[in-house]
């Protein structure tokens, strides 16, 4: 209706557009086909243009209510320019249009039909559908009449009082845009009723053709007749009366009709609403009298049913409770009042149920929950609530609720669907594929897991069952043999058994399906009437087992082979090698600063650089060769068939260059190296012990500089054998006493006294002699005996220290693993107690690298050495990676210079600037210095000259057991 509405508006704006233009053009410059259309007037063209785009726009409410008040403004001016006799100015509003002697003026009736139509405009603005349809048919009104005389020829109908009469498009269009307007409320008016579906829309749409068409076209004969001559006016005017009868009797008999047919249905309606009530009077009796007795039935009942009965009032506070509720809640009745009965809910339930019940109490509907009340004594009962509002005449005045116990029924609702869940999976959705079969071997039912393994569109019902199956291969690995064709007969022929075997399926869609079929028999009278398959699916078992499989021999992270497939291959290389006569190169890699990345950008920045670093390692060796990842940043390379060494070099050189090239990790590049250690084998050789030669090969690359490569030779091999026998050599040596502890005396390079001795731990293995401490300290370290070793050595020095002439210290070397332990000042507190040496005659000595790490792990530790009264010393000062600001962090008392600067000092003039401004350093910060390893007399007198006051060497005194310094001062 819309649609058409629109297509008319817009017609009739085209049509004003079109007038409008002529009239500037020039009447007499339009052609005689259309020339008609002038005796329409601007204005009125104007207001059509308006209307039309009100019509168009009718969702626009400003626009409309502006569109509707300059059309309704025109036609009112207009009228009022016929009432009172003079010129407004309306008529000549347009500018520019020479009305060639023509009158300017619209027709009254032109005028009052835009007026009607822009108030109904402005009406529909303000939803007032009765104004507008109101003024929209009387706007109608006024040109139907207007085209009703141009088609009889009676100019009185289109002409008022003999003014300016309507001229024939004016008309046409107003009728046109009065049905536009009318339409854009397709629901209202007559065209509501024409689209209505029911009895009144079906009879409307037979009779309004003829209502609308048939007076119309009946006068129009009727003049056309006279006309012609062929009757008179008294006649014609008898013979329309005629026609319009026979019309209105034609109509009259349809609407009886209609109406005959209405009345069939409600008297059958109504004979059938008499049957239906007198049945329902009879139904309404046995039931009131059924309900009666149900309810004295109900009443009794309620007396004695465990259900708690509580009353409520309108705000929901408790008036009145049974005592099966008290018994549920485990209140008082006073403790109930009011809304104390809250307490009584679960607090897990309580702000669900208050929310919930709020809510249906402030409405006044019912309210049904299922709820825990928790007692006072700890027990839960669940209770099924429901309530219902009690009403009078001014509404909701309280409510009445049930209380049921269904703690029995939650707990069997709980067991039941338990049950019944166990059921649907046993059955229903059960993992098998299930199959009724008959002894003929027909599928006779199947469940829909068989469908599934089979295929949706394969035939399964009333086909063989080995249809779905792949056939037998006789003789197999024994999953498939040539028993399966014997399972049917097999379970016919033994009932007790119960047959199972792999099997393969293939589906419709060419996919095929491992399966494990089970075949029982289904007795019927103590006779197996039918067999029942079961079909389990292990293609995913089976995909496992090789996943597994799979897994278990290789890196989940790279893919390559882990250490159990690297020493399988690894054997069988060495077999192969002992039969073609050649060798086999195992490469053992270690990635250097890999532990930085995995720190500095993350573990996942780490994992994507291990499994770059396997693909580089796949592409750098040759086809044959196996790339294993056994751990960590750990990778091993096996290369068989190996002629000579320089071929396994150059394989190292290539996998070194390709791992340095930096790896891409997001925005983040990241660097890492490889040590890399090579062992040779032969057939004869065991590949753990091969593995572990490379292990051993790619250390010393580590300890040599890394990112470079070790081979793995007798002298590396006698090396470690030599460290492993120290190593267990050394467990043992300090229960054994093989401790020792010698002595080096520091004398006063002014005074030329002795001032101190310090303690060196020598280890006096039996069958080797003495052992220096550089062979044997690094061990201890390394296998966390230095601890041990550490505290017998600083235990020997205070005892021995007491030997000493009062004021001569001893000083002890201390391990930087041995001085970051939480108990290192309780050992030393120890030692002094024990000794009974005083805190001021023991000097602890730290090298650089100790007192970098004890900035951040022992600061606890040197305040409390400090506390004690011992003097800190700094060991090799000006070898570390320390600074000299390091001194800042702790305070420390000595001061000594690494004999690697007084080596060179009479030659050096560079080691003599460090020594001199150590020198200055320490008397800046009062502090002394021992000046190590001085062995000539230059050496002497020049520290001497320099300011130095303490100093230690060779010059002195050797190292020696006893603790009483023997020197000998030079001049």
């Amino acid at each position: 209706m819309r649609v058409i509405s629109r297509v008319g508006a817009a017609s009739v704006g085209v049509l004003g557009l079109i007038v409008l233009v002529g009239w500037y053009l020039g009447v007499a410059t339009v052609p005689d086909s259309v020339a008609g259309l002038w005796t329409m007037k601007p204005m009125p063209a104007l207001a059509f243009v308006l209307l039309a785009v009100a019509v168009l726009a009718l969702d626009r409410r400003r626009a409309v209510l502006g569109l509707g008040l300059a059309v309704g403004l025109i036609g009112g001016l207009t009228l009022a320019e016929y009432i009172l006799g003079a010129s407004l100015g309306i008529d000549v509003l347009l500018p520019g249009i020479d009305f060639g002697g023509q009158a300017a003026r619209m027709a009254p009736a032109t005028a009052m039909s835009l007026l009607l139509l822009g108030a109904s405009v402005v009406a529909s603005r303000f939803e007032r559908t009765t104004v507008m349809l109101t003024l929209v048919l009387a706007a109608l009104g006024v040109s139907l009449v207007a085209v009703l005389g141009y088609a009889y020829g009676v100019s009185s109908l289109y002409t008022v009082a003999g003014l300016t009469s309507m001229a024939l498009p004016t008309a046409l269009a107003l009728a046109v845009l009065s049905v536009s307007i009318m339409l854009q409320r397709p629901s209202l008016g007559l065209s509501g009723l024409l689209r209505d579906r029911g009895s009144a829309g079906r009879l409307l749409r037979q009779v309004i053709p003829f209502l609308v068409f048939g007076p119309f076209l009946l006068g129009w004969l009727r003049l056309w007749a006279e006309r012609e001559g062929w009757f008179g006016s008294a006649f014609g005017v008898a013979l329309l009366i005629m026609s319009m009868t026979l019309l209105s009797c034609a109509l009259v008999w349809v609407a009886a009709r209609r109406l005959l047919e209405l009345d069939r249905q409600r008297d059958g309606a109504m004979q059938a609403l008499a049957e239906a009530n007198h049945t329902l009077e009879a139904t309404v009796e046995s039931r009131t009298h059924q309900l009666a007795e149900t309810a004295d039935t109900l009443h009794a009942l309620i007396k004695i049913a465990p259900v708690g009965i509580v009353q409520l009032n309108a705000a929901g506070g408790l008036v009145d409770a049974n005592d099966r509720w008290l018994a549920l809640s485990g209140l008082t009745k006073s403790q109930s009042r009011s809304d104390g009965w809250a307490s009584a809910i679960h607090p897990d339930d309580t702000d669900r149920v208050l929310r919930e019940w709020q809510v249906a109490a402030g409405e006044g509907a019912p309210y049904e929950t299922s709820l825990r009340f928790y007692t006072p004594t700890g027990q839960v009962n669940w209770v099924q609530v429901s309530t219902a509002p009690i009403r009078d005449a001014g509404g909701v005045i309280g409510h009445l609720a049930t209380v049921t116990d269904v703690t029995a029924l939650r707990m069997a609702e709980n067991a039941a669907s338990a049950a019944s869940a166990r059921f649907e999976a046993a059955f229903d959705s059960s993992p098998l594929g299930t199959a009724i079969v008959s002894l003929d071997g027909t599928v006779l039912e199947a469940n829909r897991r068989l469908l599934d393994l089979a295929g949706r569109s394969s035939p399964v019902v009333n086909e063989p069952i080995e249809a779905i199956f792949l056939g037998v291969e006789v003789g197999g690995d024994g999953d498939e043999g040539g028993e399966a064709g014997q399972l049917v007969d097999g379970a016919v022929n033994a009932p007790s058994t119960r047959q199972r075997l792999d099997r393969r399926m293939r589906r419709a869609d060419a996919e095929e399906t491992w399966v494990k079929v089970s075949i029982a028999e289904i007795q019927e009278s103590e006779e197996t009437g039918q067999l029942l398959y079961q079909l389990e699916d292990i293609t995913a078992r089976r995909l496992a087992e090789a996943r597994v499989e799979h897994l278990a021999f290789h890196d989940p992270l790279t893919n390559l082979p882990n250490r159990l497939l690297l020493l399988d291959r690894l054997n069988q290389a060495l077999l192969q090698a002992s039969r073609r006569g050649l060798g086999v190169a195992v490469l053992f890699l270690d990635l250097d600063r890999f532990k930085f990345v995995n720190d500095s950008l993350g573990h996942q920045a780490g994992d994507a650089v291990l499994t770059e670093v396997g693909i580089r390692l796949r592409q750098s060796v040759r086809s044959t060769d196996t790339v294993s990842r056994i751990g960590g940043d750990e990778f091993v390379v096996i290369c068989p068939d190996v002629g000579s060494g320089a071929d396994v070099q150059k394989i190292a050189e290539t996998i070194q260059r390709a791992i340095a090239i930096p790896i891409a990790v997001g925005e983040q590049t990241a660097s890492v190296d490889a040590s890399i250690g090579i062992a040779f084998g032969l057939g004869q050789d065991d590949a753990e012990t091969l593995l572990h030669n490379a292990d051993q090969a790619m250390y010393l690359a580590k300890g040599r500089g890394r990112a470079r490569y070790e081979i793995f030779d007798d002298d590396l091999r006698a090396r470690i054998h030599q460290r492993l026998d120290s190593e267990l050599a050394l467990r043992d040596a300090v229960e054994l006493g093989e401790i020792e502890t010698w002595y080096q005396p520091i004398v006063d390079l002014q005074q030329n006294t002795v001032v101190a001795t310090e303690a060196l731990a020598r280890w006096r293995r039996p069958a080797r002699g003495v052992i220096q401490p550089g062979d044997f300290i690094a061990i201890a370290e390394e296998v966390g005996l230095i601890k041990q070793i550490g505290t017998e050595v600083l235990g020997q020095a205070c005892r021995a220290a007491n030997a000493l002439e009062r004021g001569m210290a001893v000083s002890v070397n201390v391990s930087a693993r041995q001085f970051v332990q939480d108990d290192f000042g309780q050992v030393v507190k120890r030692a002094l107690d024990e000794s009974g040496l005083p805190p001021e005659q023991l000097w602890l000595e730290l090298t650089e690298s100790a007192v970098l790490e004890a900035i951040d792990s022992a600061a606890k530790t040197f305040q409390e050495l400090r506390g004690l009264g011992v003097r800190l010393a700094i060991d090799d000062f000006g070898t570390g990676y320390s600074s000299f600001t390091h001194l800042r962090a702790f305070t420390v008392d000595l001061l000594k210079i690494d004999l690697t600067f007084i080596r060179d000092l009479e030659r050096s003039q560079h080691d003599r600037a460090i020594v001199e401004g150590i020198l200055r350093l320490a008397d800046s910060l009062h502090v002394d210095v021992v000046a190590e390893g001085i062995e000539t007399t230059n050496q002497r007198d020049l520290l001497k000259a320099m300011g130095c006051r303490f100093g230690q060497g060779y010059l002195f005194s050797k190292p020696a057991p006893s603790v009483q310094p023997m020197v000998q001062f030079v001049h």
